[in-house]
């Protein structure tokens, strides 16, 4: 496979399907809300044009992309960057924007909510000629909340066929070392299926600086088909 396609063909493996939207709901209500600690707030301080710049490394085993396809390794830049409030689409509320870029791959815009205690994800869209929609949330789906704890768990997310499933729980919080320095964060778990793939997440989040680590696989069965590790290398704030 040749490398400039990779990062196209783990979008594709991520199955972030912005383009068959699905109609889904929370299977409970979002969680009480916890004790803020303060300084967990603001939870995501952000003005236009702040980067955030990872260095990712994919790991496709073989057999996955054709059969007899040998194992792929590659490393890349991604780069995520505040846009400040955008609309989706027409017909669809402002809400902040980061756009999040690869070499060789189209750009992917990510919808989120920020609030002062809170970051709640909103929706996606991959900015390419195809996609006719966003994946959009009409009830926010909670991502970090300040004061969250080691077993504090976010309501099940689940579409109305079953199909794709998401469940996200609090497993630790700690401070780890990345190429950007040492932060302290709060690990989030979350597992979950889409189709008959299986999703297993891992985000160290650091109140007030963003994503420092995500760790992401893919399996269908007892097979891995897709790993992809991405650590922060620099922030940059913007003009």
């Amino acid at each position: 496979m040749n490398p400039r396609f990779l990062p196209a063909a783990a979008a594709m493996l991520a199955l972030v399907a912005c383009d068959r939207p699905r109609s889904a709901a929370p299977a409970a209500d979002s969680p009480a809300k916890p004790a803020v600690a303060g300084s967990d707030v603001p939870v995501l301080p952000v003005s236009k044009g702040d980067s955030w710049t990872y260095l990712v490394k994919l790991t496709i085993p073989a057999d996955v992309t054709s059969p007899g396809a040998a194992e792929v390794q590659t490393r890349h830049e991604r780069t995520r960057t505040y846009l400040g409030r955008v609309a989706a689409a027409e017909g669809l509320p402002e809400t902040d924007c980061f756009e999040v870029t690869v070499p060789g791959s189209p750009a992917e815009r990510e919808f989120v909510q920020i609030e002062n205690d809170r970051v709640l994800m909103r929706g996606s869209l991959i900015l390419r000629p195809e996609t006719t929609k966003p994946m959009w949330l009409e009830k926010p789906i909670p991502f970090v909340i300040a004061g969250m704890k080691p077993g504090t768990a976010m309501p099940e997310f689940r579409t109305s066929d079953g199909a794709l499933t998401r469940r996200t729980e609090v497993i630790a919080r700690e401070e780890i070392k990345v190429p950007a320095g040492a932060f302290p964060c709060v690990r989030l778990l979350t597992t979950g299926t889409d189709g008959d793939l299986e999703l297993r997440r891992t985000v160290w989040f650091s109140f007030g600086k963003g994503i420092i680590r995500e760790e992401k696989t893919r399996y269908r069965g007892d097979k891995l088909v897709f790993r992809e590790v991405q650590e922060l290398t620099a922030i940059r704030k913007g003009s």
